[in-house]
């Protein structure tokens, strides 16, 4: 009953988002300037991008397909894609609709528990999935930040620090990885230490209890780091499926862009920017971190669009990147959820 209310809590909280953008962006007579903009912009682009949604959904479930076959005694072949596609879309709805993406990973552990695969090797390969994501888009980010450093330093100081905070939290969470992999005594110290100082400052009660769920987590994320080093070409590949997913994700922002016959700024620059906005972003405990991206896009990429443009850049960019997500991901999940269970009940 308790995760029923916090899902329409959930879904409430994004709809209720998405009104107050409306409201705030398309004020007075700005809602009729949107229709005539609209009108006006290339759909080729637009395509173009929802096309690129698709390519990304695309090569998560080619990843979440490898590592099924890798993991488990499944075999390659269109069963298994399709079970990899199954994961990948129920995943991707859960993650929209849950604080921090935190629903996504229960639920695709669920269905691949449902293919008679393992708790234990489902855990490794959503965790393994998890990892090669953040490890890649951290230092994805982090070498753009190098590379294009006068982008970064240009930025006004409130989106700085919006950025500068995200950034050193992917940071710190890809040195706990590295801990993981190489000096997991290390990372369990500091822990301990982090717990005792809450418990002191009457944060959090029980330390034992929460040092054993720590010392559980870790050694499920020691086991499939350890998985992906015994192969390093199998997670090199991973790895480049990986950085071409992301740039994939981060080109929409800039089809988007192309879409309002706008020139001035180049793809690298966009893909920059957007990988700032998404560093930012991705620790907002709001569903779909509502309200965060709206500002952040405002914020990082609304110097890019003439001022009469900008709400409207905004909600096709949004519209696109997450609504579009949210409602494909959701109809799909309602429907292979559904036919499965009449399939079941047929049998």
């Amino acid at each position: 009953m308790l995760k029923k209310y916090k899902k329409s809590f959930s879904m409430a909280f994004i709809i209720l988002s998405a009104l107050v953008m409306l409201v705030i962006l398309f004020k007075d007579d700005d809602l009729f300037n949107l229709f005539e903009i609209i009108n006006k912009i290339n759909k080729v682009y637009i395509i173009i991008a929802l096309a690129f949604i698709f390519i990304f959904w695309l090569l998560e479930a080619a990843m979440i397909y490898l590592l099924i076959t890798k993991f488990t005694e499944h075999k390659r072949g269109l069963g298994t894609f399709w079970l990899a596609v199954k994961v990948t879309m129920i995943g991707q709805y859960y993650s929209n609709i849950t604080p921090l993406a935190s629903g996504g990973q229960p639920v695709q552990l669920y269905v691949l528990k449902d293919s008679d695969i393992s708790l234990s090797n489902g855990t490794a390969i959503l965790i393994s999935k998890f990892l090669l994501f953040q490890i890649g888009v951290t230092i994805y980010s982090l070498l753009l930040a190098v590379y294009k450093i006068k982008l970064l330093t240009n930025i006004n100081n409130g989106a700085s620090a919006f950025i500068i905070t995200g950034l050193t939290i992917n940071t710190v969470m890809l040195s706990a990885i590295v801990l993981i992999a190489f000096n997991q005594q290390v990372l369990l110290k500091l822990c301990s230490f982090f717990l005792n100082l809450l418990y002191k400052l009457h944060i959090v009660k029980d330390v034992n209890k929460l040092m054993n769920k720590t010392e559980r987590f870790i050694s499920e994320y020691k086991d499939s780091i350890s998985k992906l080093k015994e192969d390093y070409s199998y997670t090199t590949k991973m790895f480049v499926i990986t950085v071409i997913q992301i740039t994939v994700f981060f080109s929409i922002t800039y089809f988007v862009y192309k879409s309002f016959n706008l020139n001035e700024s180049n793809i690298i620059d966009i893909i920059c920017l957007q990988s700032f906005l998404y560093m930012a972003v991705s620790f907002i405990p709001t569903p779909g971190t509502a309200g965060a991206s709206e500002i952040g896009f405002v914020l990082l990429l609304g110097h890019l669009f003439p001022s009469n443009i900008i709400s409207t850049a905004l909600l096709l960019w949004r519209g696109i990147s997450f609504y579009f997500s949210l409602v494909f991901s959701g109809v799909f999940s309602f429907a292979v959820t559904t036919l499965g269970k009449k399939k079941i009940a047929l049998l």
